[in-house]
């Protein structure tokens, strides 16, 4: 779905598919006549914006052939979906994939995206979460026994503060070489815009048991980064999660000169998290030019439900046909 802000800018609303235990576009296809086309009847929309959620294997492979990707386009055409953003989700990169694997995938999915925008986009968006760290797994609390240790087995204030000192290492570790990958994304992403000609951000979202669980740890994560070509992607649930309000994560990113690439929207049955959804929205794209240009919900339910809020906040044309012109790139 393509909206209208006031001023001027087109907002693509993309639905997501999740599709990452899909291992080749054959399958891919039928996921998309079994689940998404009639979505798009449902709703008389005569084109429908959708981010797929695509895994490690199919990204590879599509990344390698332009022939599959040309193929991909041609027949998300003839289903009238189109693709401006794309999504690596929570469950897409496995819990022990090293934080090679993911930058990747990620380059994987931008490579892809170029060749997958309308004629009229000339910019996309990949949203990722980052790789479960090893720290914070290693100090999750161990279940608790199921009897009494026997003497001499507790551990002593010796030995928890060792653990605590390793923790530490292995996390700082975890940091530096996350941001070295996040500069090398940078550069990747910098090569596949000279290249095409189009550009693709990355937009980096929290998530537990990751190095970044707040607004605070992506602004860690990208000081070395571009900002033109990374930054954040925010969703009322982990705003919720991180115990910060829009405003304060918004101020925080506006500071260090990150913008938000992609809105996640979702969570219209819990009072708290709709009431979060309003507050986001309103901070985001109720000034006087939008802030952000590319939005995704979970499902058609959660698009109807957004369709008010989307109001609310200036956007129009949601009955509309699609309408062509790019948004802001930067």
């Amino acid at each position: 779905m393509r909206l209208r802000h006031p001023d001027g800018q087109t907002v693509h609303v993309a639905t997501v598919v999740s599709v990452e235990n899909v291992k080749d576009v054959r399958a891919l296809l039928r996921a998309l006549d079994a689940r998404v086309v009639p979505q798009r009847q449902r709703l008389f929309a005569d084109v429908l914006s959708v981010s797929l959620r695509l895994g490690p294997i199919l990204a590879a492979t599509l990344a390698s052939s332009l022939g599959l990707r040309q193929r991909l386009r041609h027949e998300l055409a003839t289903r009238r979906l189109e693709v401006v953003t794309l999504d690596t989700g929570p469950d897409a990169i496995p819990p022990d994939a090293s934080w090679r694997t993911w930058w990747m995938h990620t380059l994987d999915l931008a490579r892809v995206l170029v060749d997958l925008l309308p004629d009229d986009s000339h910019h996309g968006s990949v949203s990722t979460t980052l790789p479960r760290s090893a720290a914070a797994l290693a100090a999750a609390p161990a279940p608790a026994p199921a009897a009494e240790p026997a003497p001499g087995e507790e551990a002593t204030a010796q030995g928890a503060a060792d653990r605590d000192h390793e923790l530490h290492e292995l996390r700082e570790r975890e940091w530096q070489a996350a941001t070295r990958l996040m500069a090398d994304l940078s550069g990747g992403l910098t090569e596949i815009a000279w290249h095409t000609g189009r550009l693709v951000r990355v937009a980096v979202e929290a998530a537990p048991q990751t190095l970044v669980t707040g607004s605070k740890d992506i602004v860690r994560l990208l000081e070395r980064a571009d900002p033109a070509r990374i930054g954040a992607c925010l969703s009322a649930a982990r705003l919720a999660e991180a115990a910060e309000s829009p405003a304060q994560a918004l101020t925080r990113l506006r500071r260090s000169r990150l913008s938000v690439v992609k809105l996640r929207l979702g969570g219209h049955a819990d009072p708290d998290l709709a009431a979060t959804g309003r507050t986001m929205l309103a901070a985001v794209l109720g000034g006087v030019h939008a802030e952000c240009d590319h939005l995704e919900v979970e499902g058609t339910e959660e698009l109807d439900a957004a369709r008010d809020e989307l109001g609310a906040v200036g956007l129009d044309g949601a009955a509309d046909r699609p309408m062509p012109g790019v948004g802001r790139a930067v």
